[in-house]
Formats: structure tokens, sequence, C-alpha cells
């Protein structure tokens, strides 16, 4: 499945089993309106079922990741708010797909994510971010709270303390910082955030796809349950996926002193 069509608030490319996603208004610092909702929502119905991917990265057109919701969708929406609640519920929904996505989604952070942007960001898997960018939640000085999924995940992440101080001052944050709470695992020069995304999601390209897949579903699923629930789901997975190909494939490739060759069965 390679035909993702052309889109007015997005890119996507596709190389080397690496796709990437760039959110593309960046007159308006790629902010997120009605089309960028309804376009990422088309792309990742295609992204679900695209066995070619092997790892998604997002990013953002010019100097900006994306700088959270536009102001006059959301002003909007408020003046009629059972179909904004519809919009948004689809916005709430593609973190979640990302997620859930059976493959690793790398945020590469390359300037501004505010609000809806870094909520998007805390939805991937992974967060790589450039040494000149910010991040901020600043809903509250708009009367409102990220409702995106930003306020259950950063606690989850920073935990409650620091998670309650970004979002009830609107503080910006450095990329030291990000780094220092776990909220970012690398920091990189401005230039250089995208290539070091690309070099990362190669590296987990030369894994085996079920196990990358079965190993972020775990990790996921596992987060809320109880410990001994926890190992006992893990288990189950690691005994399932030795029943695959791609398995004894690793274990002959290992013998043999060879590459494997991944077919994902």
């Amino acid at each position: 499945m390679e035909d993702y069509s052309s889109h007015d608030t997005l890119n996507f490319a596709l190389s080397q089993q690496v796709g990437v996603l760039t959110f593309n208004r960046p007159e308006v610092r790629n902010s997120i309106n009605e089309a960028m909702i309804h376009e990422l929502d088309k792309v990742l119905s295609r992204i679900e079922f695209d066995k070619k991917l092997r790892a998604l990265i997002l990013t953002g057109a010019g100097n900006t990741f994306v700088a959270g919701g536009d102001i006059s969708m959301i002003n909007k929406g408020l003046k009629r708010p059972y179909e904004f609640f519809r919009l948004h519920d689809i916005l709430t929904g593609i973190g979640t797909r990302l997620e859930r996505l059976n493959i690793p989604t790398i945020a590469a952070i390359n300037g501004a994510a505010f609000g809806g942007g870094l909520e998007l960001a805390l939805a991937c898997d992974i967060r790589i971010m450039s040494q000149t960018a910010t991040i901020a939640l600043p809903e509250a000085g708009l009367g409102i709270i990220p409702g995106a999924g930003g306020t259950a995940r950063l606690a989850r992440i920073i935990g409650k303390e620091q998670s309650l101080l970004m979002k009830m001052t609107g503080d910006k944050m450095n990329a030291d910082e990000a780094l220092r709470l776990g909220l970012v695992s690398k920091i990189t020069k401005a230039d250089k955030t995208l290539e070091a995304a690309h070099e990362l999601a190669r590296k987990i390209c030369t894994k085996a796809p079920l196990a990358i897949a079965a190993i972020k579903r775990s990790v996921t699923i596992s987060e809320n349950m109880s410990l001994e629930g926890a190992i006992d789901y893990c288990q189950h997975a690691a005994l399932l996926l030795g029943t695959t190909q791609d398995a004894r494939e690793g274990m002959r490739a290992f013998l043999e002193k060879r590459t494997p060759i991944w077919k994902g069965e």
C-alpha cells in the first residue's frame, strides 16, 4: 500500500521501511486545524495496514513541530460544542492509534511543540528533541486543559508533581529539562533531529518486526497491570513469538553467523 495521496496539511514519505509524517502548515507554525485532523485520520488508516512500514517518524515542516491547536478552530468549536467534541474525539483517537500501532513511533521534535502538538508527541513511543526546541502545555492560560490525552499521559511519563507544575503554570520547557525529566530520550543539534530519528528507526528495523510489535504491546498493556499479571502476559507473548518463522530464522542466523532475513511471519 504505497498510495497515500497528496494532502494539504501533511506530507508522507516512505523510504527503506521508515515512514516520515510531516505536519505541513509552516506559515502558521503547523497548528492543528480541522483539515489536519481529518488528514491525520486518513493517513493513519493507511499506515495501520501497510506491511512495508517498520517504523514511523513524526516531525514538523520548518522550525516548528506543532505549535498547538489553531485558535480560530478552537474558538469556533466552543460555540458549537457537540460538533467540536466529535472533531476533538478524532484527534484524541489519533493519539490512541499511535500508541497501538504495531510499529514504533518516534517524535522528532525539531521545534516548538505546544498544546496538541506536544500531546501527539506524548503518544509516540520515543521522543528526540532539538537542543533549540521548547515544549509546553499552555491551555490553562486559555481557560481550557490539554484534552487530547496530554493530561493523562504526561503524568505517566514524568510523574504527578512535575506534570502538575507544567500544566498549571504553562511554562515552556527546554530540551535539557525535558531530558532530565525523562520526557525525551535524546537531544540533538538543531539541524540533526530528523537525522537522529532516522538513524534510530533504521536500527530498530534490523530487528524482528513481530518481536518489536510484541515488545511495544507488552509494555503498553502491562503498564497498568499488577507485576504478577504483567509478567504472565509477557511470558505468553514470548511463548507465542517462539512459534513464528522469524524466531526460527533468528536462531538459525545466529548459529550460522549471518544477518537474519525477517519476513514478519
